[in-house]
């Protein structure tokens, strides 16, 4: 990872979390009835749902101004300079315990980000090529991303993603969406144990460092059949049953690169929930409908997880005192349901129109069998058991394990819905267990830490060592999995195995793969002769479309068109020739070539690029 990268990736996390700082707190003021609900810890997770929604509303502007918004590169910091000035009284931190904070980030990024660092980058092959590709149309000027297919290309993608990276990097010039996700990966990696944090302390209010170690420091035993540094970036390829892969039912997991769309919107799901606990009381409908329309940011950034938000929310009536629940849960729901319309109402239109939607899926993920899945949580099972226990005692605490309740019916669901082999109409994901289960660990980290606190309190009213001792060895033995599958996966990114290629020289500043990206935008086509890996990869750098291209596990509609109709006229075209290209990229040919736009060498072989036409 060059100097460039990590100091691109520090200044648009700085700069997109003061704008969200800004933003966050601005509507925690408006919205707050008690100063004393606004500690540190939620105001910083608040700067995360500030920047979420600073960024949506850039989109928005976006697609009205037909693309000017990311198109053109001042846009985004004017807007961000307005912002930061409209919101400077909201941008004070208050009191912070630094030497805490100091040694939690330590920690966090020696075991999460220094991987990435040693291997050279924090992303792989998956779905994050998708992402940056998307990304880069935006920038293009695109008012919304449409994929790499041509003429039949509509995206029905949550862009919510999208419109977070390339807000972060219209903020920060120069930058790039490849910057964009290695800032997202650091922006995750401080924001899942805050996010835990603030759902304890809706249970305890001294509960919150305790959720966050729990979310970010306790996995599964894998470590000892492992006996050694192991980690796998393949459900499928699992050696220790769920522990220590990447796609496990423990997301502790989930804080080792590259960030996703799931990971943001669980993040975005903890603030929903946060702010849901907090409205049940009050008495002011704009409050409500901040609950419901941080419920609706889910949305746009994770389908699956707005699900888990609507029942949240579903269940939160019950704690609404009667003589206003009607009116929470309208003016909630309204909210949630008009914000994910801004992404949703344009899809299921295109869907309408185009016969519906089609499975674009080649294999669903890995779903593991509930003991499995839950032995895979380790200590964290059983301190989860007795958080729920406590907050089910008290009323005031009482939403969160509702919340825990309403999780583990999702999870039942989801595996109801892989016995009966449910197609939901092509959207098998929705109720994938892989999208039902980070939510269920954030609740479980959150009310581990309550357990903890609550243990350390009992063991040390005994005696003060019995419970810092206990509690030092419930985190040396939770800790010791995610501290060996760190080592492993840097031997991964290293070697360049499991997908973690991005940092090959072949996509190094000045290759060939990046000097023919330069040539492109979303409005070409470009064809390349006997390598869809790089046709691909052009398509991540630029956003350019491609004339041709086989996806091995996918018979037809290799491109992943979302829509029926749109997907048969594009095997219709593929079927009959093709699509026109501007660009061509094949291998060099002997001796000089006078037609080259760019020559070099990828992948160990000689290539060319040449325009087809003018």
């Amino acid at each position: 990872m060059s100097a460039g990268t990590i100091l691109g990736a520090l200044a648009q996390l700085v700069i997109l979390g003061a704008v969200g700082w800004g933003v966050g707190n601005l509507i925690l003021a408006r919205c707050s009835d008690a100063p004393e609900e606004r500690g540190t810890a939620e105001r910083a997770l608040a700067a995360v749902g500030g920047a979420i929604a600073f960024s949506v509303a850039a989109m928005l502007l976006h697609i009205v101004t037909g693309g000017a918004v990311f198109g053109v590169p001042g846009v985004v910091p004017v807007l961000g300079a307005l912002c930061l000035y409209a919101t400077r009284s909201h941008l004070t931190i208050g009191p912070v315990p630094w030497g805490r904070v100091f040694v939690a980030a330590l920690v966090l990024l020696a075991l999460y980000q220094l991987p990435a660092l040693e291997g050279g980058s924090s992303l792989r092959t998956g779905d994050p090529p998708w992402h940056l590709g998307w990304t880069e149309q935006l920038l293009a000027g695109d008012p919304v991303p449409t994929g790499p297919a041509p003429e039949f290309g509509r995206n029905a993608y949550p862009w919510g993603l999208h419109a977070v990276m390339a807000t972060a990097v219209r903020l920060v010039p120069g930058s790039t969406p490849v910057v964009a996700l290695e800032m997202l990966h650091l922006l995750l990696i401080a924001a899942l144990p805050l996010a835990a944090a603030c759902l304890a302390r809706r249970v305890r209010p001294d509960a919150g460092w305790a959720a966050a170690v729990a979310c970010s420091l306790i996995g599964g035993f894998g470590w000892i059949s492992a006996k050694g540094a192991d980690f796998v970036t393949s459900p499928s390829q699992a050696r220790h049953g769920a522990d220590l892969v990447v796609a496990s039912p423990n997301s502790v997991y989930e804080l080792f690169p590259p960030g996703l769309p799931r990971e943001l919107g669980l993040v975005m799901l903890g603030i929903a929930g946060w702010l849901i606990a907090e409205s049940l009381t009050s008495e002011r409908r704009n409050r409500w409908a901040a609950a419901g329309a941080s419920v609706g940011l889910v949305g746009v950034l994770s389908v699956p997880l707005f699900v888990s938000g609507l029942l949240w929310m579903t269940l939160g009536v019950l704690a609404v005192p009667k003589g206003r629940r009607l009116a929470w849960f309208a003016t909630a729901a309204v909210s949630a349901l008009a914000v994910f319309a801004l992404w949703a109402g344009p899809v299921a239109s295109n869907a309408v129109t185009h016969g519906g939607f089609v499975n674009i899926t080649p294999q669903l993920g890995v779903e593991w069998p509930l003991p499995v899945a839950l032995a895979s949580w380790g200590l964290l099972l059983p301190l989860a058991a007795i958080g729920f226990a406590l907050a089910w005692r008290s009323p005031r605490a009482r939403l969160v394990a509702g919340f825990v309740v309403a999780s583990g019916g999702l999870l039942l669901l989801a595996v109801l819905r892989g016995r009966m082999d449910w197609a939901l109409a092509g959207n098998a994901t929705l109720l994938h267990q892989g999208r039902m289960w980070p939510p269920a660990h954030l609740l479980g980290a959150a009310l581990a830490g309550v357990a903890l606190v609550w243990l350390f309190g009992v063991l040390s009213r005994r005696h003060r060592a019995l419970g810092s001792g206990a509690i030092a060895l419930v985190l040396l033995v939770g800790a010791a999995s995610p501290v060996l599958a760190s080592r492993g996966l840097a031997d991964i990114i290293e070697r360049g195995a499991g997908g973690f290629v991005y940092a090959d020289d072949d996509l190094a500043p000045g290759s060939f793969l990046r000097r023919t990206a330069a040539y492109f935008g979303p409005s070409d086509i470009v064809e390349v002769q006997g390598n869809d890996e790089l046709g691909f990869l052009l398509f991540q750098l630029s956003g350019t479309k491609l004339a041709t291209f086989d996806d091995p596990r996918l018979v037809g509609n290799e491109l992943r068109i979302r829509y029926a109709d749109l997907a048969a006229a594009y095997d219709r075209t593929m079927a009959s020739g093709g699509f026109e290209a501007d660009y061509m990229i094949l291998p060099a040919p002997d001796g000089a070539y006078s037609r080259a736009l760019v020559r070099g060498s990828f992948d160990g072989r000689d290539w060319i690029l040449i325009q087809l036409s003018t």
